[in-house]
């Protein structure tokens, strides 16, 4: 009885091969006595939707023949017959990794133009060659994108074609997944196209790399980018997946390049700010070990742009709780002392003393003593604040 059932599995597992077999001698009969671009259209269409075991050679060799006759196609309405086939087979060579199939995929994106949905051909074949991760033409397509930043078209049927393309490039990029491709990404998120091309960017970017420091400190370091654009690479660092320290660095980065220059420019003024204001809140949280930190803290404690930024200094100087640290807290402290002896001190100065002494006292370093002693025993100061340094005294290291 089982030798029966055995024998039967066998003879039905031959004939669905053999149907499977000749269903494909069929689509290819069928391929070849098609003539046209059209007719070899309808056919691959029936095949991606039956799809047939053995189908992706079908596909591959019909892309190779596509490519070839192309150039040679003059008529609109073929053209965009052959538009849709490269998209058709794009999507089915794509899904199959056909490795092999790169060169016609490539093909597709440096000749296929001139007709209505060419661009849309380019985008599918760009995708498909990041699913494969065509090595050879992954240098192309970080190029192909970063061309596609740097111009802008005028005309607004070209922008639609080059928005299709870049759509393409940046899923190609993202399938990559490689180092490489992450700038050209990141500045489509923050470059002319639409918000569905830019938001796409901002999507793929942590798909391709989890820590993006290195390439974010190159924009933010390099002189060659905006300050709008520097303080997008900050937060972009701040939302990836990126280890702390990886982070902190980043925005020391971001932090030292704000305090580069000086301008009058109100806009740009406050975009200096955010930025700084934002890598200290980042150095805060994360803390950092790079002693070139505390002379970019103490600009943003005497020059900040505003009273947040100072504060933000101050918290942040009691967080990380070094010995430059306390450092710089003393002196902050002994300096409101003497404007206060002076009879200079400022309604600002009367709340940053409100914050300074107990940080000072958070850092639990004993250089901090002396000054906090003074202030303690100073009838220049109100009780409240006197409290407040007896206070920070009984948290500093014995």
């Amino acid at each position: 009885m089982k030798r029966y059932i055995t024998i039967i599995a066998v003879l039905f597992a031959a004939a669905a091969l053999f149907a499977q077999s000749d269903e494909m001698t069929m689509w290819n009969d069928l391929y070849n006595g098609a003539d046209t671009v059209e007719g070899r259209l309808v056919v691959l269409q029936q095949v991606a939707d039956s799809n047939p075991s053995g189908s992706t050679e079908l596909f591959a060799r019909a892309l190779d023949q596509l490519v070839k006759v192309y150039p040679d196609i003059k008529d609109k309405n073929e053209l965009n017959t052959a538009d849709r086939t490269a998209i058709l087979l794009a999507r089915a060579l794509g899904d199959a990794r056909l490795a092999e199939t790169a060169p016609s995929l490539w093909l597709v994106v440096q000749g296929f133009q001139g007709s209505q949905d060419y661009a849309l051909a380019r985008s599918e074949a760009l995708i498909a060659l990041g699913k494969i991760k065509a090595e050879l033409y992954l240098p192309q397509v970080v190029q192909l994108l970063a061309d596609l930043n740097s111009r802008p078209p005028q005309d607004r049927n070209v922008q639609i074609q080059s928005e299709r393309i870049a759509y393409g490039a940046v899923i190609s990029l993202e399938n990559y997944g490689e180092p490489s491709g992450y700038l050209p990404v990141f500045f489509a998120s923050t470059g002319w196209y639409s918000e569905r091309i830019k938001n796409q960017a901002s999507i793929s970017l942590p798909r391709i790399l989890d820590d993006p420091t290195e390439p974010l400190i190159q924009v933010i370091s390099s002189p060659g980018y905006s300050y709008e654009v520097k303080h997008l690479a900050l937060r972009t660092e701040e939302r990836s997946q990126a280890p702390e320290p990886s982070k902190a660095k980043a925005a020391l980065s971001a932090l030292t390049e704000g305090w580069k220059v000086s301008t009058n420019d109100v806009h740009q003024r406050n975009e200096l700010s955010q930025m700084r204001k934002l890598s200290i809140s980042m150095i805060r949280r994360y803390g950092i070990d790079d002693a070139a930190v505390y002379p970019q803290l103490d600009n943003s404690y005497k020059r900040g742009m505003d009273m947040q930024e100072k504060l933000d200094t101050v918290r942040t100087l009691g967080t990380l709780g070094t010995e430059d640290a306390a450092r710089l807290l003393a002196s902050y402290v002994a300096d409101l002392h003497q404007r206060r002896q002076s009879g200079s001190l400022t309604r600002d100065d009367e709340s940053l003393v409100r914050e300074v002494i107990p940080a000072l006292g958070q850092t639990k370093k004993s250089l901090g003593r002396p000054v906090l002693f003074l202030v303690q025993n100073s009838t220049a100061w109100t009780g409240a604040i006197q409290r407040l340094a007896a206070q920070a005294i009984s948290e500093l290291t014995q």
